[in-house]
């Protein structure tokens, strides 16, 4: 099987991590990488998988009529563009990587005529859009995937009924020994100015105000407040957005105001991410409705104890009270509660410890992740079984 996976940037985010993982232990099938040119295509390069770079183009939502205009005829084009590689690429489905990946995927179905599976990777809109992207995937996806519950019960609609597959994102499940789980800790710890002594929270992903980081701020300015030795690290970086990077600009604001600058550390983006959780004490996730939480996964299976909120895909992942701990969504008091239950009780931390990497492994491994989405490719394209024989059978001649 030829799968062409489509996203429709060359950022890397979570979702393009995800992306790069799942095609890189596909076992059944040859992925090709269509993206603008980027980082995106430098790591799949490094990976070692067939890329296709596209010329790169970005609509945004105005209420200019003459921008909008504009927008649409770019979309159409790039779409248009999209549709002509696949068919000289000669692949047997398209895998878009995102909401907007799958509508640029289906513009042209009428003349690519490949299945089209939208991996939804974040909660869908609402409202007026939200029932047109519903209509259009009802017309234009043959399957899609969401990565928690919660993601699929925002799509769900009579159009796509029977279409939609839960599969959770995986990760790459490596462990360090003793020995080298120390190094690690000593090496990053000086590289981000860190006493040896201190316990550190993390909190780790994009910055944007969803993503609430303020709230782990206002939490960890309690625990220094009791005169805890305790360092806070703030792992992402504002991007894609405008309001994020002003967002940015107000979470320093306020750690200058709480005095609390040589305890608060914001690295930017890093790709360590394992190895930033091995060096932690704690991770935080404060999000707002958090469509997944891959983070927590990554945490968890380096036996780093979690702390999120209680809504999103986040409770398919924690087991409050085994493997984690949750609570109410911009309640500072219950975070910083629970926080102190984890750092001053050295039996529930080796228990979440334990229980998280016991869990990372049993449900949330990348190998599992792309078998199931094999199997997908699989049932899609058996239906058209003698179709794909002659496809394949011309392939050889040629």
């Amino acid at each position: 099987m030829r799968i062409a996976f489509y996203n429709h940037t060359s950022a890397i985010s979570g979702a393009e991590i995800s992306l790069l993982l799942t095609a890189k232990h596909l076992e059944k099938s040859h992925p090709i990488l269509f993206a603008p040119e980027g980082e995106l295509l430098q790591r799949a390069r490094s990976l070692g998988l067939e890329v296709v770079a596209l010329p790169s183009f970005r609509a945004r939502m105005t209420k200019n009529p003459l921008l909008l205009v504009i927008y649409v005829m770019g979309m159409l084009w790039a779409g248009w563009r999209l549709a002509l590689l696949m068919k000289q690429n000669r692949v047997d489905l398209i895998h878009a990587n995102s909401i907007r990946a799958g509508i640029m995927a289906g513009l042209f179905r009428w003349y690519h005529r490949l299945p089209v599976v939208w991996h939804l990777r974040d909660m869908p809109p609402q409202g007026y859009m939200g029932k047109l992207v519903r209509k259009f995937v009802g017309r234009t996806a043959q399957a899609l995937i969401g990565i928690s519950e919660s993601v699929i019960q925002g799509i769900d609609h009579p159009s796509v009924s029977g279409r939609c597959h839960l599969v959770h994102n995986g990760v790459e499940l490596r462990s360090f020994n003793t020995e080298v789980r120390q190094e690690i800790r000593e090496r990053i710890r000086l590289e981000l100015r860190t006493p040896k002594e201190a316990r550190v929270l993390a909190i780790i992903g994009q910055i944007a105000p969803w993503k609430r980081q303020e709230d782990a701020i206002e939490a960890f300015a309690s625990l220094v407040r009791e005169d805890r030795n305790v360092v806070l690290w703030i792992i992402g970086e504002a991007k894609f957005r405008q309001e994020n990077e002003r967002y940015l600009d107000t979470l320093q604001e306020k750690v200058k105001s709480l005095n609390l600058e040589d305890k608060v550390l914001f690295t930017g983006f890093r790709e360590d991410v394992l190895e930033i959780c091995c060096s932690a004490d704690l991770l935080l996730l404060c999000s707002d409705n958090e469509p997944f939480g891959r983070v927590i996964i990554e945490a968890m299976s380096q036996g780093t104890p979690v702390v999120g909120t209680r809504g999103g895909g986040v409770p398919e992942i924690i087991q409050h009270g085994e493997s984690g701990f949750m609570y109410t969504i911009g309640n500072i008091e219950e975070l910083t509660h629970y926080i102190r239950q984890v750092l001053d009780d050295e039996i529930v931390w080796s228990t979440l410890s334990h229980n998280g990497q016991e869990r990372a492994k049993e449900r949330f491994s990348i190998v599992q992740t792309s078998q199931k989405i094999e199997l997908i490719y699989q049932q899609l394209l058996a239906r058209p079984g003698v179709e794909l024989l002659e496809q394949q059978s011309v392939r050889e001649m040629v």
